[in-house]
């Protein structure tokens, strides 16, 4: 089945909303986190980081690679920040991979994250060789990835078109625009406050001392 959100007009739309750093929004809000948010950390560190990402988007997948390795280790096992992970897909195959994301639980979660990000190219491509890269061929994709994180193709399959799974996922993308005004990945919320696009740890850690105390 070829369906438009994987033609070349979506590569487009990744570009346009997938962004490097912007200047902060204005206007802090309260951080509420929900019973299914992806939560990463001790549930009473002094920082909270909601980033809403794009699984297809290679802003995103840098800021994976290049950035939280190191605000693990400093910031998040330290105790000092809880990081929430929260999907807002920029189109279905990022909505797929997110639904598939979302068979997973805990670390294992965060590692299956982590390994589409890492292998971003390899699980979105056209497969059959047609031109056009189908809902086939993405199930594909992110079944090969599924098997490395041990989960069989026709599990991975089902978690991809799972209804409930999908419904999380729209409601984080639902919840991103009429709550934060978020129309591009990433955005961060840092104990309330919005911070538009990819932004380096020294970056982020100049954000991050003077709310953790540091």
């Amino acid at each position: 089945m070829r369906i438009g959100f994987f033609a070349a007009a979506a590569v487009a739309l990744l570009v346009a909303s997938c962004g490097e750093a912007g200047l902060p929004q204005i206007g802090a809000q309260a951080v509420e986190l929900k019973a299914d948010d992806m939560v990463h950390g001790k549930s009473d560190a002094p920082v909270t980081i909601i980033e809403y990402a794009s699984m297809t988007c290679p802003h995103c997948a840098a800021f994976a690679k290049d950035v939280v390795p190191q605000l693990t280790k400093d910031y998040i096992d330290t105790g000092k920040v809880k990081y929430v992970f929260r999907e807002f897909p920029l189109d279905g195959a990022a909505r797929m991979a997110s639904a598939v994301a979302r068979c997973f639980s805990g670390d294992q979660y965060f590692s299956f994250i982590d390994l589409l990000f890492a292998n971003q190219m390899n699980w979105i491509k056209d497969f059959d060789g047609n031109g056009m890269i189908t809902r086939e061929d993405i199930e594909e994709g992110l079944s090969q990835m599924a098997r490395q994180a041990g989960m069989p193709r026709e599990r991975a399959v089902a978690c991809a078109n799972d209804e409930k799974n999908l419904a999380a996922v729209d409601a984080n993308w639902q919840e991103g625009q009429t709550r934060y005004n978020v129309g591009s990945t990433p955005t961060f919320i840092i104990n309330g406050t919005p911070h538009i696009g990819e932004i380096s740890f020294d970056a982020l850690k100049q954000v991050i001392d003077p709310l953790a105390g540091g």
